[in-house]
């Protein structure tokens, strides 16, 4: 599942991780483990939060769990198109229902932020990890095309 998440991961950078005028993707790279006892609450919760975030955040291009099969491990990846969107994801998540049951299902075991996170989005998420990650080199065939597209996402 690991390699998986990890060819997943790989794709969705290549995919939007280039840098362009309209586009700076923010992508968040979670590894999760399922608390103790929480295996079936743990199902619930992502079902219903990802609902929310469907309905509530238009701007959210990626927002998956990918759970293993064998352990009680899980791989969150969330693709945003810029900063504003990924802040306004924390707003709905920071001090909330959401955030109160995503703690009390999961343990985060390690997380990274990659994309050129601005000081207000590095400061939202300083309470999950220190791990920011900028864009230095690569190029995207696939954003370069669809980057207008995406960017019209409100």
């Amino acid at each position: 599942m690991k390699k998986i998440s990890l060819f997943l991961l790989l794709i969705s950078t290549s995919i939007f991780g280039m840098h362009h005028a309209k586009l700076d993707v923010i992508v968040f790279a979670i590894d999760l483990e399922i608390n103790e006892g929480k295996e079936n609450s743990a199902v619930s919760f992502v079902s219903t939060i990802t609902d929310n975030v469907k309905k509530n955040e238009p701007q959210t291009l990626v927002y998956q769990y990918h759970f293993s099969n064998t352990e009680n491990k899980v791989f969150l990846l969330e693709i945003y198109p810029n900063n504003e969107a990924a802040l306004f994801h924390m707003k709905n998540f920071t001090g909330t229902k959401w955030e109160a049951e995503f703690v009390e299902n999961f343990s985060i075991k390690s997380a990274s932020i990659l994309g050129n996170a601005n000081s207000k989005l590095k400061e939202a998420l300083g309470p999950y990890t220190t791990d920011f990650r900028g864009n230095l080199y690569g190029f995207d065939r696939v954003a370069g095309e669809l980057s207008e597209e995406i960017s019209k996402i409100k």
